[in-house]
């Protein structure tokens, strides 16, 4: 039976590590609750025996491989467990004080000792995580608005959800695009090793010959000894391309045009839409349960959009709105989030349902976006293949051309 490792805290408020068996997660975590246990953390292995050391040695020492920064997954983590004490109903002062005796990572606990310290000196909890300069302002206005209506636990357990499911999704679509990008590699790397080293080994052999080269050969010897000779404009000309990117990326004017057109690209531009209707009505869904007014919650989730023109959209709806306008209507005459997406959320205005209504188009999409990945993959993996066979088989022919004619003669 496989061996847990876990952190937790006894009603008292009392931190405790210890390893136990268990067949998986779950059933640690049940075994923990029937011993009277809250589970802040369980991971497989024998590693808690170790962990006291390790822990003081990580707060004494960042290391020479220590994070210096705190990560996202950090900042879930963080929150998870500040949750899980809160439900069982630990004050949050005492909550912070098991963060800071359970932290590993350097960088973590002068996190939470600093916001302890700025709570203890008589700030409110989202004040000090503001004051941190760690937080997002969704997730600063979240715990706000779950201060002002006495939960916290709850807003921070609907945080771990929308980071959970905001994980996921990012992760869905970062590790299908891994494969064509190793693929596309490893197609211009063979073309280039082709290109500079294989083809100018036939470059004399077809010079000594005399005989006219096919139009294709040329082809390919022209662009190997331009590889060669003038590969520092070529780099040069790499190097302004990735200058052009980084400015059209910091220019705001020039991005908001990009996403402009992003937005009407075959596939590309379908596959953006839905991520951006996913983000954004998971967090207006978020803000809405957790008490934020609409106009609010509007200005907020308007910030986790990440396409410039659908952010923009956000916002003239909510400035529409302070006019009495329909929020609907005005979303729908922008014509950039999906319409099926903005007739869910009428509905949901004119029955009072807006933010249920919101999950479920999150949702909705969420699973688009991972059906749409799977198809572009579906596409995009055999144009690429094709493409680099066809690039080699060109190269290989162009090389082969001369000596099949050269053997004709000599015939």
């Amino acid at each position: 039976m496989p061996t847990y490792s876990y952190k937790a805290i006894t009603p008292q408020g009392v931190a405790k590590e210890g390893t136990l068996e268990a067949t998986n997660e779950a059933q640690a975590a049940e075994s923990l609750h029937t011993q009277g246990l809250i589970p802040i953390k369980i991971s497989a292995g024998k590693v808690a025996a170790i962990a006291s050391v390790s822990s003081a040695a990580s707060k004494k020492s960042s290391g020479f491989f220590a994070s210096k920064a705190v990560s996202q997954p950090d900042i879930m983590a963080l929150t998870q467990q500040l949750s899980t004490m809160l439900r069982a109903g630990l004050p949050l002062d005492r909550a912070l004080g098991i963060l800071l005796e359970i932290g590993e990572k350097p960088p973590v606990i002068e996190l939470v000792q600093g916001i302890q310290n700025s709570v203890r000196s008589g700030k409110r909890f989202a004040d000090s995580l503001e004051a941190s300069g760690k937080f997002s302002r969704f997730y600063i206005n979240m715990v706000r608005a779950g201060e002002a209506g006495g939960s916290i636990d709850d807003a921070l357990a609907r945080l771990v959800e929308y980071m959970a499911r905001a994980k996921e999704l990012r992760g869905t679509v970062i590790s299908a695009l891994i494969y064509p990008a190793i693929l596309a590699f490893v197609a211009v790397v063979s073309i280039f090793a082709l290109l500079t080293f294989v083809v100018p080994q036939f470059a004399q052999m077809f010079g000594d010959m005399g005989a006219e080269l096919p139009t294709i050969t040329r082809v390919v010897m022209g662009t190997a000894a331009t590889l060669q000779h003038y590969w520092w404009a070529v780099l040069g000309g790499f190097l302004l391309i990735l200058l052009g990117v980084q400015y059209v990326f910091s220019n705001e004017k020039a991005r908001t045009g990009l996403d402009r057109s992003m937005l009407r690209w075959p596939l590309v531009g379908d596959l953006i839409g839905k991520i951006e209707t996913a983000r954004f009505s998971r967090s207006l869904g978020t803000l809405l349960h957790n008490g934020v007014p609409l106009l609010g919650a509007l200005k907020i989730a308007k910030n986790t959009v990440g396409n410039r023109v659908m952010a923009a959209a956000v916002e003239e709806s909510a400035d529409s709105l302070k006019q009495g306008e329909s929020l609907t209507r005005t979303l729908l005459g922008k014509g950039v989030f999906p319409p099926y997406a903005l007739h869910m959320l009428r509905v949901g205005e004119e029955t009072g349902r807006m933010e249920e209504l919101l999950r479920e188009v999150a949702d909705i999409y969420d699973d688009e976006v991972k059906t749409s990945v799977k198809q572009m993959l579906a596409l995009l993996e055999p144009v690429l293949i094709l493409v680099m066979a066809l690039s080699i088989l060109v190269i290989i022919g162009a090389v082969l051309l001369p000596m099949i004619n050269m053997a004709d003669l000599v015939k």
